[in-house]
């Protein structure tokens, strides 16, 4: 070995050595459940799915346009349909639904008697469908991490029918 890389090689050791002693990726920093859970949590900070009809409204009022859009176009499509009903119906369903992070709205269930089921039979299929026709959205957007998310709500329908004389 020569001489003059004694130096060199001694920097470089001790540089190694340096950066060694200096660095953090030895270290755990464990993040809590309940850090996780509030960083996740939806806050008012956070953008909710909406129609790009809806922009530039503010926050409330764009999440009341929103569900607008959702709930005419059920509506609209549910309308059309010729349901018979051997009796009368005064009950109320739930559509739980997604909005995906590409922003398409599909029906996760429904909450509906067995008696409502009973006197309806397509009920489900007919609200499958209503909702696929619903426009495609913009994703929710979870700000603090600034990603798009998915999105579950509820939609209460009150069904009132009356049987044919």
């Amino acid at each position: 070995m020569d001489f003059n890389s004694k130096p060199i090689l001694f920097f470089m050791l001790s540089v190694f050595f340096l950066n060694l002693t200096g660095c953090n990726l030895f270290e755990s920093n464990q993040v809590s459940n309940r850090e996780i859970t509030d960083a996740s949590s939806w806050s008012e900070k956070d953008q909710y799915p909406r129609f790009s009809s809806c922009e530039g409204l503010e926050s409330e009022e764009e999440r009341n346009c929103f569900e607008s859009v959702i709930s005419m176009s059920i509506y609209n499509y549910i309308a059309d349909q010729e349901w018979v009903v051997s009796q009368n119906i005064d009950a109320e369903v739930v559509l739980n639904l997604v909005v995906d992070q590409e922003g398409f709205i599909s029906m996760k269930s429904l909450d509906a008697s067995e008696n409502v089921l009973e006197m309806i039979p397509n009920l489900e299929t007919t609200l499958h469908e209503a909702v696929s026709m619903i426009p495609q959205a913009q994703a929710g957007v979870k700000t603090n991490v600034g990603i798009l998310v998915a999105t579950s709500f509820t939609l209460p329908i009150r069904i009132f029918a009356q049987e044919e004389n």
